[in-house]
């Protein structure tokens, strides 16, 4: 198949947002639109298992032959690599900035930091496939064989959770819910299982499934290596969405291209504000609830702006007074936020609009009744 043909879709839904896969068989992680179109890829990896797309827009992914992690810009170009290990199944960026990282071969997941070193380890254990660190401090991990389960460990490395019983289990996800959702690649299913263990929902009659996300409308996103797909399927496992004519996927990540977020930092929302300086707040909306004296000339509005994949200096940041646009925002490397000065002559009360669109097209905005005074030019 040529790399670029869409194979087959589902029609009847439409995906939302992108989808980053990895195909073991093809040596490729690519990033397909909800048509099926490729928009992205990175080829040439040495057996790839897992990829990762991180909030400034690079690619994490695991080389299992190349016994290495890498992260990958937007062009492709490694800019980071942990180099050296043995069978790295699945990675994961923290929120620190380390990276979790499984190596099935040592039977050990690691957490090395910006310069590789190891700061943390989970040892003696057996094939690991999969790990996860949770919001609170502590680690899922899948052990394949032959235990057949999950195990959510302490920092310490004790167990304080488990699942036993699975049939080559090699990916897990904690839900929002507080359940957890397994892919038994052996047992041919996915499963939610709740704190106590108990099955609450399942995908059976998999071919060798690989890996499985929860999306945000409740639907689950399966990797199917066997059946060379992936696939979306709703609470009651019908398929509403697939992406076909793959090579042995062994890794899917969903992520949707939502609207940055926008807000103001300056003005104060209720405060009374001298040449765009907050005092105190307004006790009483006589005027406006937000009130300004002298334009915003020594402090400029200020705009929090910030996007799920790009980095805020990349979006677009304009400024409307009553609807007319004034101008773009520019970014302040200081302040880490967008600046817009209020000058020239103002009288009366203003609605105050900003917007900020990033490279995808998707725009956020916020809005601010202001009355401000201002009689210099």
């Amino acid at each position: 198949m040529n790399a670029f043909d869409k194979g087959e879709l589902s029609r009847e839904f439409e995906a939302e947002g992108n989808t980053l896969i990895t195909e073991f068989g093809n040596n490729q992680t690519i990033e397909v639109d909800s048509a099926g179109n490729i928009v992205w890829q990175k080829t040439g990896l040495i057996v790839p298992h897992d990829a990762e797309r991180l909030s400034n827009g690079n690619t994490l992914i695991t080389e299992v032959d190349g016994d290495r992690v890498i992260e990958v810009d937007t062009d492709g170009n490694i800019v980071w690599k942990k180099t050296g290990l043995l069978g790295p199944m699945d990675v994961e960026r923290l929120a620190n900035g380390n990276t979790l990282i499984t190596e099935y071969d040592t039977n050990r997941v690691i957490e090395v930091d910006t310069d590789g070193n190891i700061i943390w380890n989970k040892t003696g254990l057996s094939e690991p496939f999969d790990a996860e660190r949770l919001s609170n401090g502590n680690t899922l991990i899948v052990e394949s064989w032959p235990v057949g389960r999950v195990i959510e460990i302490d920092n310490g490395g004790n167990i304080v959770w488990d699942k036993t019983g699975l049939i080559g289990p090699v990916d897990v996800e904690r839900l929002s819910n507080g359940n957890t959702l397994i892919t038994e690649h052996v047992g041919k299913k996915v499963i939610e299982v709740d704190s106590d263990g108990n099955i609450v929902w399942q995908k059976t009659g998999l071919q060798v499934p690989k890996d499985a996300e929860r999306l945000s409308n409740g639907n689950t996103l399966i990797a199917e290596l066997g059946a060379n797909r992936v696939i979306e399927v709703d609470t009651d496992g019908n398929i509403v969405w697939s992406k076909t004519g793959l090579y042995w996927p062994t890794d899917v990540e969903r992520f949707t291209n939502q609207p940055p977020s926008v807000e103001f930092i300056n003005p104060r929302e209720g405060y009374f504000h001298l040449f765009g300086i907050s005092l105190l707040p307004t006790l009483f909306d006589l005027i406006a609830d937000t009130i300004s004296l002298g334009g915003f000339r020594l402090r400029p509005v200020l705009i929090n702006a910030t996007d799920d994949f790009d980095n805020s200096e990349d979006l677009i940041v304009k400024v409307y007074l009553n609807g007319e646009e004034k101008g773009v925002a520019s970014y302040c490397c200081n302040w880490k936020l967008h600046e817009w000065f209020w000058t020239g002559f103002s009288f009366g009360t203003y609605q105050l609009k900003v917007t900020a669109e990033d490279t995808s097209g998707n725009v956020g905005s916020v809005e601010m009744g202001v009355w401000n005074l201002c009689f210099l030019p």
